[in-house]
């Protein structure tokens, strides 16, 4: 009967077709929650998921937009740095045009109109002082001022979490040197 059972089972295995997914996986924050299941919030996971560009340790994603008037490329905001990613069509991989980490962000970002403006120290070995005297920033043209705020949102929501997580393993640190002075 076990292999009757087991021969039925590899029959029916041998004849399906590959399944595909029908959406992308949903999106669990870093609380831990789970929420309603929103289509774009899992639209801009899987495009982190899918880039493989290096992720930085701990690194968590957290919300992403569509790059108006650059073609198939998406603005990511993680908890540790906003990237530029776009897809090469014809591969179907994807290129890091650029990054900014939060620990070289010189301002906390604004919103302009439609514009999102980063202030972000030049992250190259060589430091040259800029002529001009001007802060190093990033604008970026964003269709719609709600889009650039929902950005501009979560980069600083992942920034004070960040700050809040530092604060926490240093205090956790210190506590573990005053217990090894007893």
């Amino acid at each position: 009967m076990a292999s009757s059972t087991f021969h039925g089972i590899q029959r029916v295995a041998e004849s399906t077709e590959e399944v595909t997914k029908l959406r992308p996986v949903r999106l669990i924050r870093e609380d831990g929650i789970i929420r309603p299941y929103d289509q774009e919030d899992a639209k801009g996971y899987d495009l982190f998921q899918r880039s493989e560009i290096k992720q930085l340790e701990g690194e968590i994603f957290r919300e992403h937009c569509l790059y108006p008037g650059h073609r198939k490329t998406n603005i990511i905001v993680t908890n540790r740095r906003v990237m530029c990613v776009k897809e090469v069509e014809f591969v179907g991989h994807f290129n890091k045009e650029w990054e900014c980490l939060f620990e070289y962000f010189s301002r906390p970002p604004y919103v302009e109109g439609g514009d999102l403006v980063i202030y972000c120290k030049e992250q190259n070995k060589l430091k040259f002082q800029k002529r001009d005297g001007l802060e190093p920033m990033r604008v970026l043209h964003l269709k719609y001022p709600a889009t650039a705020k929902k950005l501009c949102e979560a980069i600083e929501q992942a920034q004070s979490a960040q700050r809040q997580h530092r604060m926490v393993k240093q205090k956790s640190q210190r506590f573990l040197k005053l217990g090894d002075k007893c």
